[in-house]
């Protein structure tokens, strides 16, 4: 299994709908995944963060491994900005602060969410960064394997403003940007 990111990006392109044209020019991330195994052999739940601010990305993946493997906890993420990588590491956390519940398949959906990135830059100056707050309405949940009973796997997809609060030697700084939250609920 791997995953590969490109976080900080320009993109163009354009998709076509019935209702007509859409332009996707803008700033982007790139996600290159390989998985050579079921998805529930490699985790129980992840969690996937994505925050584009004018200055800063923020993205981390954080992934529980099923019992088979320990239920160990997995995390690896960064905080970039146009050409400068100023963290990136695996001693981050994302936690879910509410839990709203889904009524429908009984899935924990999480209503707020906690998101830390604690580690040092290239020149050994620490930085810690903060997203916290509501993580507002569900845009979607998909249930990949629902005609399975008992197999479910529902992704919710949250979207919406957050400030980031970025602290780099010290020297504190806030942006905010735009947040998209995936949650994965498998086994």
């Amino acid at each position: 299994m791997r995953h590969r990111f490109w976080p900080r990006c320009q993109v163009e392109g354009s998709f076509i709908t019935k209702d007509g044209e859409i332009d996707m020019k803008g700033r982007g991330i790139f996600v290159h995944a390989l998985q050579g195994m079921y998805p529930h052999h490699a985790a129980a739940q992840w969690k996937f963060v994505n925050f584009q601010s004018p200055t800063y990305t923020a993205v981390m993946m954080e992934y529980i491994t099923p019992p088979s493997y320990g239920s160990t906890v997995v995390n690896v993420g960064g905080i970039v900005k146009d050409g400068e990588i100023v963290y990136a590491g695996a001693t981050n956390s994302a936690q879910h602060t509410e839990i709203k519940g889904d009524p429908e398949n009984d899935w924990p959906e999480p209503g707020g969410a906690k998101f830390l990135w604690n580690g040092q830059t290239k020149e050994g100056k620490a930085v810690n960064a903060e997203l916290t707050g509501s993580l507002g309405q569900r845009l979607d949940r998909i249930d990949v394997m629902a005609q399975v009973p008992g197999f479910i796997k529902s992704l919710y997809a949250p979207q919406q403003n957050m400030d980031l609060q970025l602290k780099v030697d010290g020297e504190e700084k806030g942006e905010e940007g735009e947040l998209f939250y995936e949650a994965t609920f498998i086994s």
